[in-house]
């Protein structure tokens, strides 16, 4: 494909000559300088192996084929004069940039000196794109569709590289992802070359630069490559077959199992529910009925005498503990009641009143004084803990001052030396 360039001014070679003559002759001006200022590109260009060619084309005064300065050409390029409305064609050696700064600067408003190369190329590249894409297909349309489906499968194929595990549950197997090569690896044509995905590069889906939508039609390393894996596509289209027919066996083998495990499946259920109609059929039989009504009433009667039994065995523990604590309780009793010497100087010596059973408010204390007491005749020292405690079962502790305040603001006027026993005693029936 010809690459188009526009030049700056045109020279003295022959041709551009030949073309200042030409656009001076259908120029209102008389010299060249001031008449290429009233000629602009429309914009509009034909390409000669167009089977339709526009009236501009015909009517151009070289007619088909050829640039107004004489030249042969293969693409044509509209201009216009400004001035009194001519419309010529020239080739692509003679768009001059002063032409396509023209119509850009009219295009977008502003100075043509401000208007860069790349500006100028991007006018151009836009006008032939479509147009260098339809002189490509057809000319080279059918051999590149003709070996790109013969490829494309096996591109997908090979041209790959390796990803992440994941489970197939197809094949029941763990894989590696299949990802496009996006960039080939070594050198082209040698042992190492790793080939970038054709597909990918010219029209997958996901790929925003893919060349069906960028410039129309392959460029030439994805032609080259195209070639090279045509030409040596064989073996890999056998090994490819390897890989399908490995491939559908196993599925197959996969689904004849899942077949045979789901018939026995089914097996099982139906056998299942035979043997449960029987089971209901047998159960449901009178004498069976009769016999589970029986059974029945004897499990109720059974349940009923258990029962009983179990009453009456609680009764029977209810009966010894009850017993048990009355005989501790006498015990306890027969403890505080009978004193001697011994006890009375340990009560002297502790600073405690000899205490018996009277001194107990509950079963608690009763219990407690019992233990103490039975410590004591046993010549044991008791701990500031259970001599506290004893105070206190024994109302020796003085009330304290927030008590004594409180009986005072319920109207108490008796002894402050009272214990605090008594002090609640006193605060709980003046309360009342």
């Amino acid at each position: 494909m010809e690459t188009i360039q526009a030049k700056r001014e045109l020279g003295e070679g022959r041709w551009d000559r030949a073309l200042k003559r030409k656009m001076t002759e259908l120029s209102v001006a008389d010299n060249y300088d001031d008449a290429k200022h009233e000629w602009i590109a429309t914009g509009e260009v034909w390409w000669s192996g167009n089977d339709e060619m526009p009236e501009w084309v015909a009517n151009a005064q070289m007619g088909q084929g050829k640039c107004l300065c004489g030249h042969i050409v293969v693409y044509h390029f509209q201009i216009e004069n400004t001035e009194n409305g001519v419309i010529e064609c020239v080739g692509s050696d003679h768009i001059n940039t002063y032409l396509i700064m023209r119509a850009i600067a009219e295009e977008l408003g502003m100075p043509t000196d401000t208007i860069t190369d790349e500006q100028i190329q991007e006018w151009i590249d836009v006008r032939t794109k479509s147009m260098k894409a339809e002189a490509w297909w057809k000319s080279n349309g059918v051999g590149f569709e003709m070996m790109f489906d013969a490829v494309k499968e096996i591109d997908l194929h090979f041209n790959i590289r390796t990803g992440d595990e994941y489970y197939d549950p197809e094949t029941e197997r763990w894989k590696t992802k299949a990802l496009l090569r996006k960039r080939s690896e070594g050198k082209y044509g040698q042992s190492n070359y790793k080939m970038a995905s054709v597909v990918w590069r010219w029209n997958h889906p996901d790929n925003p630069k893919a060349q069906i939508n960028t410039t129309g039609f392959p460029n030439d390393n994805l032609m080259k490559d195209l070639s090279l894996l045509f030409i040596t596509r064989q073996q890999k289209v056998e090994q490819l077959k390897e890989y399908k027919a490995f491939k559908e066996e196993r599925i197959a083998e996969i689904a004849e199992r899942k077949r045979l495990e789901a018939e026995r499946r089914e097996n099982r259920r139906i056998v299942r529910e035979a043997e449960e109609a029987e089971r209901l059929r047998i159960y449901n039989l009178p004498e069976n009925v009769e016999k589970r009504r029986l059974e029945a009433i004897e499990i109720a009667r059974r349940r009923e005498e258990q029962r009983r039994i179990n009453e009456q065995l609680r009764l029977e523990r209810e009966e010894r503990q009850r017993r048990k604590e009355i005989a501790k309780a006498t015990m306890q009793v027969g403890v505080l009641s009978n004193h001697n010497e011994d006890f009375e100087n340990l009560c002297g010596y502790y600073g405690i009143p000899v205490f018996d059973d009277s001194f107990a408010g509950n079963d608690w204390e009763r219990e407690f004084l019992a233990s103490v007491k039975s410590q004591m005749l046993k010549d044991k020292p008791m701990s500031d803990r259970q001599l506290n405690t004893l105070k206190r079962i024994l109302d020796l502790e003085n009330a304290t001052l927030k008590q004594m305040n409180y009986l005072r603001a319920l109207g108490y006027e008796g002894n402050d030396e009272i214990t605090k026993r008594e002090a609640s005693r006193l605060i709980n029936e003046m309360q009342e």
